[in-house]
């Protein structure tokens, strides 16, 4: 049954410790995928960021070279034309004066070019004033040049345009120079992860030469500012340093808990041999006990009509049988107490009269104590009653006695003391030997325990006699304790008085 009830214990034991290990893995994978992702969003923000800000400079770039040609431009359908033909940044360009469109010149003939550029910024010639609506305005003063935006086809369209005097000056940005050096000149290595510059939801550029899968939501995206707010940055980030972290984090687990149910099994089988080992121990010393008794018990019987005999004829041999006689009757307590670690004996309640029973342990054991030159003390302090197994009462001081006899006989005294309050009555057995340290003490009750010391060297023992004692004190309702004095120690069982 006790076996049973360790294997549940070790079982639960077992799983909340490997459960604990995977709660605890859990956490940790969790907030290391937490960390992991944070890391991932940032470094994401980093990059896309990055990318726009060189754009934004290409664009930037842009703006400044066609604020540096307004410088020398001249004004003339001539110089206008070669500008156009010879610079690859210039698409188209127009020149207001006075709200009025001036070049190209619409009472020319225009080719077709110049045609479709008219009719795209007649929104503009119509009303100047759309130009300055998209700008950032302050209340003191107004823009004077800035991006203006458009759509031909379903294409993105870039107007610079610039305000002198009372004229406006703008230029329609090629739009395929503009990606053509943003994508020469981007040099931006993010494998194994993938970035992708989209104009609404056209692909202008990808990092990656594989194709990128559609339907993959982005790590992070950002659309530009103005002019360019149509483009989106996609930044797709590879999950394969996620795959290792679990992978890594999961093998750490698994190595972990199978140590652990490694470890348990080990304990486990060693507690069961070492069960198995102790039952056949008891088993052993059991089946050998029974078999002494019986020739045990004819020794004492003959030895005390032997005694009877030579009492009538007042021999000296009496006192050696008296000898006999009394080692006959420990050593039958030692075998008692062997089977009665064995066996579990039915409980024989009955009135005990405490005062007679310790005159009667007294005398037992006075001779044996003498022998020795041990004093053995008698005190009651008033007449002590109870209802209880005189047996059981008599085994534990017995067991206590002989304690005292064998391992403080330095001492040479022992004090065997009783007395009660209004509920238990008090036995105490007091010895006056070196008594035993704080850690030894806490292990004397446990079966087959035996202080290693030269107290106990050269003297024979079960290591189970304050075990039975302990056991049989509280299958009497009461408690044994022991506790060190200031020279020994001293044993008190408490049992209660009805």
């Amino acid at each position: 049954m006790k076996s049973k009830k360790f294997l549940y214990l070790f079982m639960v034991v077992t799983v909340l410790i490997i459960g604990l290990i995977g709660y605890f893995g859990y956490r940790t994978l969790s907030q290391e995928s937490t960390l992991n992702e944070y890391q991932t969003q940032q470094l994401a923000k980093t990059r896309v960021a990055q990318t726009q800000d060189f754009i934004l400079q290409q664009l930037g770039q842009k703006q400044i070279r066609f604020s540096a040609i307004l410088a020398y431009l001249k004004l003339d359908p001539l110089s206008l034309n070669t500008l156009i033909a010879q610079d690859s940044d210039i698409e188209a360009l127009f020149v207001l004066e006075q709200n009025k469109l001036v070049f190209p010149d619409a009472y020319n003939p225009l080719n077709q070019k110049e045609s479709r550029f008219i009719e795209l910024i007649t929104p503009i010639i119509q009303d100047p004033a759309i130009l300055i609506a998209k700008q950032h305005q302050s209340d003191d003063k107004q823009p004077d040049f800035g991006w203006y935006v458009m759509q031909e086809q379903q294409q993105l369209v870039l107007i610079y345009w610039h305000k002198l005097n009372n004229q406006i000056i703008g230029f329609k940005l090629s739009y395929v120079k503009l990606l053509s050096d943003i994508i020469s000149s981007i040099d931006f290595n993010y494998e194994p992860d993938s970035l992708v510059i989209s104009d609404n939801g056209q692909v202008l550029y990808q990092s990656l030469t594989r194709a990128y899968d559609k339907t993959k939501q982005p790590t992070y995206n950002q659309a530009l500012p103005f002019p360019l707010h149509a483009w989106k940055i996609d930044y797709y980030a590879s999950n394969n340093s996620n795959y290792s972290l679990y992978y890594f984090t999961l093998g750490l687990l698994a190595i972990a808990i199978l140590a652990v149910g490694i470890i348990a099994l080990s304990l486990y089988r060693e507690f069961n041999r070492a069960t198995r080992l102790a039952s056949q121990q008891v088993s052993f010393v059991s089946q050998v006990s029974h078999e002494l008794k019986t020739p045990l018990t004819n020794i004492t019987l003959y030895a005390e009509m032997l005694k009877e005999m030579e009492q009538e004829e007042d021999s000296q041999n009496t006192h050696y049988l008296e000898v006999i006689i009394s080692e006959s009757r420990r050593l039958s307590r030692l075998i008692q107490n062997v089977l009665t670690f064995t066996k579990s004996p039915k409980i024989n309640l009955q009135p005990v009269d405490i005062n007679q029973l310790l005159v009667q342990i007294h005398t037992i054991f006075t001779p044996v104590f003498e022998a020795k030159g041990i004093h053995l003390a008698l005190t009651v302090e008033g007449h002590l009653n109870t209802h209880s197994d005189i047996d059981r009462i008599t085994q534990i001081i017995s067991n206590l006695l002989s304690n005292a006899e064998k391992y403080a006989a330095e001492g040479k005294k022992v004090q065997l003391s009783a007395c009660q309050d209004d509920k238990n009555i008090y036995i105490r057995v007091r010895d006056y030997g070196k008594g035993l340290s704080d850690k030894e003490l806490k292990h004397i009750f446990q079966p087959f325990y035996r202080v290693k010391s030269e107290i106990t060297e050269g003297v024979t023992g079960t290591g189970i006699g304050l075990t039975i004692a302990l056991q049989l004190a509280q299958s009497l309702s009461g408690t044994l304790m022991a506790e060190n004095c200031d020279s020994g120690l001293e044993f008190t069982l408490c049992i209660p008085r009805s």
